[in-house]
C-alpha cells in the first residue's frame, strides 16, 4: 500500500471519530434526557443533605400553594409548560427560569421561598425540553428566551396591562434571562435577576471540558444549526446585554468551579443597562447562591425587585 493511502485512511479516521465524539457531545449537551433525569432525581429523594432537604421542602412548599397551570405553543411548535402561583392579588410578578435537565424547586430551592414571602406571584417555568414542558432539544438560551417573551405576553393578556415583570434565572436559565434582555421587551418588564449565567455556549462548553475535544466542539456547531435550528451566535449572554436595557442584578457563587466566576465579571462590564449591580455569594458553588446564604441573598434581591417592580 502506497504511503498517501496510508495518510489519508489515518485522517479519514480521525475525522470521523471527530464527527462521532462531536455527535455524542452535542446529544450530551442538547437532548432531552427525560428518563434519565427522573432517575437521578428519584435517587435525590433519599440525599440527606441539608441543601437537598432544602430543596424538597421548597418542592412541598410549592405543591402546596394555590397555583395555575399555562401552557403555551412555541414558534418551533413544542408545547411548554409552567406555573403560576397568585400571591394575594399581587401585580408583580416574578418569572423564574431553572437551568440545565433541572427543576424549577431544585434550582430556586429558598429563592421561590424568598420571593414569594417577600410578596411577589411568581411563574415558575419549565424550560424547553425539561419537566413538563415539550421540544426535542435543550438550546442554551436561544430559543428559550423566545419562550420567556411568549410567557410574558401570557401574563400581560391574562393578569393585565397594569403587571410589572421581573425576569429571573439560575444558570442556564441566567442565560436565557440575559439573552432576553438583549430583544425588544414589552414595558412591564421591569428588571432582571442573572445568578451564575455563563457568557455564551461555546465558552461554557469550552470551560466544562477544561478545553478538551477542540474539533468535536466546533464540528458540533454545525451539528446544532441541522438538528436543533440554532446557532452559536444566538447562544451569546455577554452580546445580548450589550443591548440590554433592563435593569439587571448580576449574581454568582465565588466558589463555582462549573461557570467560571470570571464570567460574572464580564457580563456585568458588558452589560450596556446603567443600573446593575452585583453580589458574590461567599462559599457558594454553581446554583447554590440563595442557598449557601439565604440571608444575604434576600437582602439583595428582595431590594432589587421592589424597587424595580
Amino acid at each position: 500500500m502506497q504511503w498517501y493511502w496510508i495518510v489519508l485512511i489515518i485522517f479519514g479516521a480521525a475525522a470521523l471519530i471527530a464527527v462521532i465524539a462531536a455527535f455524542y457531545l452535542f446529544l450530551l449537551a442538547f437532548g432531552q434526557k427525560r428518563r434519565q433525569i427522573d432517575r437521578i432525581f428519584r435517587d435525590r429523594e433519599q440525599d440527606p443533605s441539608p441543601l437537598a432537604r432544602m430543596r424538597f421542602r421548597t418542592k412541598d412548599y410549592m405543591d402546596a400553594l394555590p397555583n395555575e397551570k399555562l401552557t403555551q405553543i412555541a414558534k418551533d411548535g413544542a408545547v411548554l409548560s409552567a406555573r403560576f402561583f397568585p400571591n394575594g392579588g399581587t401585580k408583580k410578578i416574578a418569572v423564574l427560569c431553572h437551568g440545565w435537565h433541572s427543576y424549577p424547586w431544585w434550582d430556586f430551592g429558598k429563592t421561590f421561598d424568598i420571593v414569594y414571602d417577600g410578596g411577589f406571584a411568581v411563574l415558575a417555568v419549565s424550560m424547553r425540553a425539561q419537566g413538563e414542558s415539550g421540544g426535542r432539544y435543550i438550546t442554551y438560551g436561544a430559543k428559550e428566551s423566545e419562550d420567556l417573551l411568549g410567557w410574558i405576553r401570557i401574563l400581560i393578556e391574562r393578569y393585565g396591562e397594569d403587571i410589572s415583570i421581573a425576569i429571573m434565572g439560575v444558570s442556564m436559565g441566567a442565560a436565557t434571562v440575559c439573552c432576553a434582555t438583549g430583544k425588544p421587551l414589552p414595558k412591564q418588564v421591569k428588571c432582571a435577576v442573572s445568578d451564575c449565567a455563563f457568557t455564551s455556549a461555546k465558552d461554557q462548553f469550552k470551560a466544562a471540558s477544561k478545553g478538551a475535544f477542540p474539533i468535536s466542539r466546533y464540528l458540533g456547531q454545525g451539528i446544532a444549526r441541522v438538528l436543533a435550528r440554532i446557532r452559536y451566535a444566538d447562544t451569546s449572554p455577554i452580546e445580548a446585554v450589550k443591548r440590554s436595557e433592563t435593569p439587571t442584578l448580576f449574581i454568582h457563587g465565588d466558589q463555582d468551579d462549573f461557570v467560571p466566576l470570571s464570567m460574572l465579571d464580564s457580563l456585568y462590564h458588558a452589560c450596556a443597562c446603567p443600573d446593575k449591580d452585583v453580589w458574590v455569594s461567599p462559599g457558594a458553588v454553581h446554583a447554590e447562591a440563595a442557598m449557601r446564604n439565604p440571608e444575604e441573598y434576600a437582602a439583595h434581591v428582595l431590594p432589587w425587585l421592589k424597587a424595580h417592580l
